[in-house]
């Protein structure tokens, strides 16, 4: 599209000539306008080309683990496999039961599975499922929306199998927890597995908003990573039988609380939406870890 756009700017340019009689005659102001705009046209697909070729980069910040990471942490590791290898999720704690509620965790871009044990609220029947995406952790691939979805999709009968039960057995126990970029998984994995509550913590309406916030329009249109959370609230709300709370830090300084409220106004039968006074996007973990404990409590009555 940009290129397109490009490509048009140039041939307007070109079309900024004077004729007169049978001939064409370029006055020199109009000469210069039309390389100039040449020259921006020019510089603005490279900038284009350069965006779409280094967006993963600036999108996902991933991390592997050091062996000792691994051994200290009271997880279990589940591994199953999808057209990008093998992924991995971790069971926390690590000698769960087969009983109570299931909560599937996703992370921000910057976030691996394994450090989030230290914050969840740990009790009888409540059991944790903390998600890495592909490429991160110890898993292999790259991550993508697609590949994303595909290893959701892939997670609920492997764990079905390693507790000898299965994914319809499984369902009605499930919850999500997503922060920030885990808040687009959490929503894609309440629809792709029929969960029916989740928690979403500082979403944004559409990663398309937020490049254009960044590059601004129409730079924003290079994105391949069009994640959706309008989309996949509307997918919810016509499924039915949904509760999503979604809370957001009123100075959060990487997605602005507005996009949260968005989501909120936009599915106000769907979506109970809370302002969390004065969190920023990551010390909401903890400058609120009460109120976001006790939302989960609630989600699982």
């Amino acid at each position: 599209m940009l290129f397109k756009q490009a490509a048009e700017w140039r041939k307007t340019a070109r079309s900024l000539i004077l004729k007169s009689g049978p001939g064409a005659v370029c006055c020199p102001m109009i000469l210069w306008l039309r390389k100039l705009v040449k020259a921006l046209a020019t510089a603005f697909a490279l900038l284009a080309l350069l965006l779409a070729s280094c967006q993963s980069k600036i999108l996902y910040q991933p991390r592997s683990y050091a062996p000792a990471t691994i051994a200290q942490e009271d997880a279990e590791e589940l591994a199953y496999i999808t057209d990008q290898g093998t992924q991995r999720a971790w069971i926390h704690p690590a000698k769960a039961v087969d009983t109570g509620t299931v909560w599937l965790v996703f992370g921000g871009n910057g976030t691996v599975a394994l450090d989030w044990p230290g914050w969840l609220p740990l009790r009888q029947g409540r059991t944790f499922v903390l998600v890495d995406y592909p490429g991160y952790g110890a898993s292999e691939g790259r991550p993508t929306p697609g590949h994303l979805r595909d290893s959701i999709r892939a997670l609920l009968p492997a764990l079905a199998t390693h507790w000898k039960t299965t994914p319809e057995a499984l369902q009605p126990r499930l919850r999500v927890f997503g922060h920030s970029l885990g808040a687009a998984a959490a929503l894609m994995a309440m629809n792709e597995l029929s969960i029916q509550r989740g928690l979403l913590l500082v979403p944004f309406t559409r990663m398309k908003d937020m490049a254009q916030r960044v590059v601004g329009w129409p730079l924003c249109e290079v994105l391949h990573h069009r994640y959706d959370n309008i989309a996949e609230l509307e997918r919810l709300q016509k499924r039915g039988g949904s509760r999503v709370i979604i809370c957001h830090g009123t100075v959060d300084e990487v997605i602005p609380v507005e996009q949260g409220r968005r989501l909120g106004q936009l599915f106000p039968e769907l979506v109970s939406y809370e302002d969390l006074p004065g969190a920023r996007h990551n010390r909401v973990l903890s400058t609120h870890r009460t109120e976001l404990h006790a939302l989960m409590d609630q989600l699982e009555r």
